[in-house]
């Protein structure tokens, strides 16, 4: 502000010479104007702000691809309804069961009906059987009497001690009990099939009860299904009555998960099958996990817009890694950020991100500050994390670069 205030003196005696005001009231605008311009030049000179740089580094640097992603199991259980009965109660969710601890029981009082109605013909069905077989037996012993009888008068006839008559009349009395024996015969085949029956349906009424109470089919954690639309989705309940088919319970093996992640098709070409990887879990941050690369598709797709739904021009490729350690806070569902490890430099040169530019042929470049002054410099970059970039050619160790255009 020295300059201003020069001027403003050497103005105040111009002023005072007389001979001079006639003339100045002719100029005295224009100074005006000049001094108002080189008063703001002068201001903003000085009060520009300064570009803020950094200096070229040499050391260790890991090269990371970091992404979010969800968790799934590699190999699971899946408990679906199997009747469209209410839910009365259900295992409490990521509780550890083993193989045949009870995960759901359903609404079951009709079964349960039905089935002491059944239990009711099997004991009728039971007690005609055992009825109508005795009276098979008692028919059987009065047959094989009635038969001696036969043969006892027929012996007699012959020596002529009795009639045709008495003989005749023994006769039909041998062929009614034989009659008799094998409607009896035919009661008892008949009470025989109306048990089977009866056990049948008894089975049956069992089996329809039976399935209101699911079994855990193996060791797993409880994982609850979710139904719905994607702006109705809600998990399962106590009260809800599943339609038949429905999932209602995963046992994941948590020792199989999996991430599943996108990676730009800018970044998967660092990528390869076997890559090591560091996993974290929002629900769990303080927790870190190791993982790898275990696929990477070979088709990229449009990355979809999470607020339109709808494809973008990005494209992406999904990459699934998986978790190499078991722990019963791997649950699937859960949010989980990898950390994939591309590289590790013991010994690279790099600068900060935001000092990188490119040019109109996409040329990399940067903004070198020496003794005071500031020029353009094309660079030759290798890899890069979130905030540096390798440098191979271009800067030595202890150079300055802007970390912004420089002001013009």
């Amino acid at each position: 502000m020295n300059n201003a205030s020069n001027f403003s003196r050497k103005l105040a005696e111009f002023l005072a010479d007389k001979n001079r005001r006639k003339l100045l009231m002719f100029l005295a605008p224009l100074v005006i104007v000049v001094f108002w311009v080189g008063s703001n030049f002068l201001a903003s000179e000085s009060d520009s702000p300064k570009v803020s740089s950094a200096k070229v580094k040499r050391g260790p640097l890991t090269i990371k691809i970091i992404e979010s992603g969800e968790l799934r199991a590699q190999d699971q259980v899946t408990i679906s309804a199997i009747t469209d009965k209410q839910i009365l109660w259900l295992v409490p969710e990521g509780k550890w069961v083993e193989k045949g601890d009870t995960l759901i029981k359903f609404e079951s009082t009709k079964y349960e009906i039905a089935r002491g109605e059944v239990e009711s013909l099997v004991l009728l069905a039971d007690a005609a059987l055992t009825r109508t077989t005795s009276d098979l037996e008692s028919q059987k012993l009065r047959e094989s009497a009635v038969q001696k009888n036969f043969e006892t008068l027929l012996a007699l006839a012959k020596k002529g001690f009795i009639t045709e008559g008495d003989i005749e009349k023994a006769r039909l009395g041998f062929i009614e009990t034989k009659a008799r024996t094998r409607a009896l015969t035919g009661a008892v085949d008949a009470a025989k099939a109306n048990v089977r029956r009866a056990g049948q349906a008894f089975a049956q009424q069992n089996r329809k009860l039976r399935l209101s109470v699911v079994f855990a089919p193996r060791d797993g954690l409880v994982v609850y299904a979710v139904s719905g639309d994607e702006e109705n989705r809600k998990k399962i309940s106590v009260g809800m009555t599943p339609l038949e088919g429905m999932d209602l319970i995963y046992l994941p093996d948590v020792s199989s998960m999996l991430v599943d992640i996108q990676v730009s098709e800018v970044d998967v070409a660092k990528l390869q099958v076997d890559l090591p990887a560091e996993i974290r879990l929002d629900a769990y941050p303080e927790a870190v996990f190791k993982g790898e690369i275990k696929v990477i598709a070979d088709l990229a797709k449009r990355k979809l817009n999470l607020m339109t739904g709808k494809a973008s021009g990005a494209k992406i490729f999904d990459v699934t890694l998986s978790v190499l350690e078991r722990d019963l806070r791997l649950k699937p569902g859960l949010t989980a950020t990898a950390d994939i490890i591309v590289n590790e430099y013991d010994n690279a040169l790099y600068i900060p991100v935001e000092s990188v530019f490119f040019d109109a042929q996409r040329q990399p470049f940067v903004y070198v500050r020496q003794g005071g002054k500031v020029a353009s410099r094309t660079i030759s970059i290798g890899a890069s994390n979130e905030r540096f970039v390798v440098i191979k050619e271009g800067l030595q160790e202890g150079e300055e670069v802007l970390l912004g255009r420089p002001k013009t």
